[in-house]
């Protein structure tokens, strides 16, 4: 029985830090039926009227409904890409998994996708925090959200609001428990907007302050 044990133990100890995690989620926004949908928020392009406007929130035809209005397109075909963000509660997001926007009557959403994380992700069990983000990807050539944020409002991007799916899914390789593979019920519509440059939102921090200054004088 003991050797049992050990070999067990043994066997853990050899595994790669990246087999000790493979944590789960189902993300999509377009979830349940075709008839009965439980999640519906497609995401929109850039509001031509209003490239700089950044927008969250379902429209009437959503699931659940909502009363944010899109000026911008549907998201359409290969040249857009959707990432999951996912992180610990609290900790910062990184990118998990990809995927391109399907086309037609079926523009807005991708397909559903259940992919297994790796080490730097919360484990099977785990509290986790998820955000979906979206964005011009240039022909494939713009592959993540930090080349985004790095082109200086060269480039359409936008994300969706932070929120909370529950506990991390699948099985957990050190105890053997199971996880219920949660589902991103808690995802809204958003639209791509241009990217701001990092240098000009903090000269406009800048002015900000300034001109509290000014009226507190």
């Amino acid at each position: 029985m003991k050797k049992n044990v050990l070999f067990a133990m043994a066997t853990v100890i050899a595994l790669p830090l990246s087999a000790l995690s493979q944590g789960q989620i189902t993300w999509g926004n377009f979830l349940g039926s075709p008839a009965a949908p439980t999640v519906r928020a497609p995401i929109y392009g850039v509001d031509p009227a209003n490239p700089l406007l950044a927008q969250q929130g379902n429209n009437a035809a959503g699931v659940p409904a909502g009363n944010t209005t899109y000026g911008g397109a549907l998201l359409s075909g290969t040249g857009f890409t959707v990432g999951l963000f996912v992180g610990a509660v609290g900790a910062p997001l990184d990118q998990a998994d990809s995927a391109p926007f399907r086309t037609g009557t079926a523009a807005g959403f991708w397909i559903t996708r259940t992919p297994m994380l790796l080490a730097n992700f919360p484990h099977p069990g785990d509290p986790c925090r998820v955000q979906i983000r979206a964005w011009d990807n240039r022909s494939g050539t713009i592959t993540s959200w930090a080349q985004v944020m790095a082109a200086g409002g060269s480039i359409a991007g936008g994300m969706g609001q932070t929120f909370d799916p529950g506990l991390m899914g699948g099985v957990d390789p050190l105890t053997g428990m199971s996880f219920t593979i949660p589902q991103t019920t808690g995802i809204r519509s958003f639209n791509l907007t241009v990217v701001p440059e990092p240098s000009l939102i903090a000269l406009g921090a800048l002015g900000l302050g300034a001109l509290l200054l000014r009226r507190r004088k």
